[in-house]
């Protein structure tokens, strides 16, 4: 199957939002690659969890200490909802994602498996992230599409030199040819 006959919009991102930082980093083991959260990403989003947390301890020592119901629940309200913001955040970050040469699979927790076999193409691509407050920043898709027409996503952050460096060893790991798109912004 060429790639050109595809009816899949190649020039689309999957994604419309991405970080803005490293996110991921992929890691090779015999015949398993996995996609493990670089640290820098897990330290900002423990710092909201971390954060959280301490609210809420000290809404308890609050209550314990002085009674004050009405700042308890301030306290408690607010660091509830870091708490929460936080490990929405922690979330993507830590889904197992592997590419299984033993098993013939790949896997994100997201999507129903992929065989290998059915792989037939990585994809790189930019997108322009923009936000309400103004703030614009280029981001990258490295995605996969397999022979029944399904594109899916695999790592989108803004290290272009990193997602080109892991998207070829992965290419290279599973055989694959790997398209690069990222010539033009996407918006």
């Amino acid at each position: 199957m060429k790639i050109k006959d595809t009816p899949i919009d190649l020039n689309k991102a999957i994604l419309q939002k991405g970080p803005k930082f490293r996110s991921h980093k992929v890691i090779f083991e015999e015949n398993v690659a996995d996609l493990k959260p670089t640290m820098s990403s897990l330290w900002f989003c423990l710092v909201y969890i971390v954060v959280g947390l301490f609210l809420l301890m000290l809404a308890a020592i609050v209550y314990h200490n002085k009674k004050q119901l009405d700042f308890t629940l301030f306290l408690g309200g607010i660091g509830i909802a870091i708490l929460t913001f936080g490990i929405t955040l922690v979330m993507p970050f830590v889904k197992q994602v592997t590419f299984d040469k033993d098993r013939g699979t790949f896997k994100n927790n997201i999507d129903r498996a992929v065989k290998l076999e059915n792989i037939i193409t990585f994809q790189i691509l930019n997108k322009m992230v923009t936000s309400k407050h103004g703030l614009s920043y280029p981001c990258y898709e490295l995605n996969m599409l397999t022979k029944n027409g399904r594109r899916i996503n695999v790592l989108n952050h803004n290290d272009i030199e990193q997602l080109t460096s892991d998207a070829q060893m992965l290419a290279e790991f599973l055989d694959v040819e790997l398209i690069d798109l990222q010539h033009e912004i996407i918006l």
